[in-house]
């Protein structure tokens, strides 16, 4: 049997060229979950906003808790479907965020109880989770997009603290226009989660 004997160079080319490949490959359909969750939550903000726009009943401010029954389906279903193995990418971007999601449920509770504005917390904390993210797949697409998220989730608060400076006439055109910032959330959403799926998958499932 003929032995082949590799130079230094090629040695290390051959070592990186092995590293990159397995990188890439355990972060196949790294993407798909931003699509999911993100999908799903600038459907039903999208949803949200043309029944606050039309001044329907309140009652479909309930159309966000299917969030997370739509999300969670949709993961099990794709991760039923995913039959590749389960790796350590896998379980550190998946004990993320869950540990967000947990900390969200705190946040929904005193957002509901001290009517703290809830959609900047919600981005605020999705940004980080997708910067994170970004930092473990270490894709700068994702990163900005979770940097600029939490940026833009600034909007928020400054809304607030100009409401509390206006007249009340001033303030009563403002709660008119109560469905621009559920729009500027979906938007944001989009950003943040569904244009870097698309990215991730793009670039890892054609290698």
């Amino acid at each position: 049997m003929e032995k082949t004997n590799l130079t230094e160079a090629q040695s290390l080319e051959l070592i990186t060229s092995m590293i990159n490949d397995t990188r890439n490959r355990l972060a196949r359909n790294s993407g798909t979950p931003f699509l999911i969750w993100g999908y799903t939550t600038v459907a039903i903000a999208l949803l949200n906003c043309v029944t606050t726009y039309l001044q329907l009943s309140h009652y479909w401010n309930f159309s966000w808790f299917a969030i997370p029954f739509i999300g969670w389906i949709g993961m099990m279903l794709f991760y039923k479907e995913d039959k590749g193995a389960r790796n350590i990418i896998d379980r550190v971007i998946s004990i993320i965020w869950c540990v967000l999601s947990i900390a969200y449920l705190w946040i929904f509770i005193g957002s509901a109880i001290y009517r703290a504005p809830i959609l900047y917390y919600t981005i605020l904390l999705m940004g980080v989770g997708t910067l994170i993210t970004g930092l473990v797949l270490r894709h700068k697409t994702t990163q900005w997009c979770g940097i600029g998220a939490m940026i833009c989730s600034l909007a928020y608060p400054l809304f607030t603290f100009l409401v509390l400076k206006c007249d009340i006439a001033t303030i009563n055109i403002l709660k008119s226009w109560a469905w621009v910032e559920i729009a500027y959330f979906a938007a944001i959403f989009f950003v943040m989660m569904v244009i870097p799926g698309h990215i991730l998958n793009r670039k890892y499932n054609r290698k």
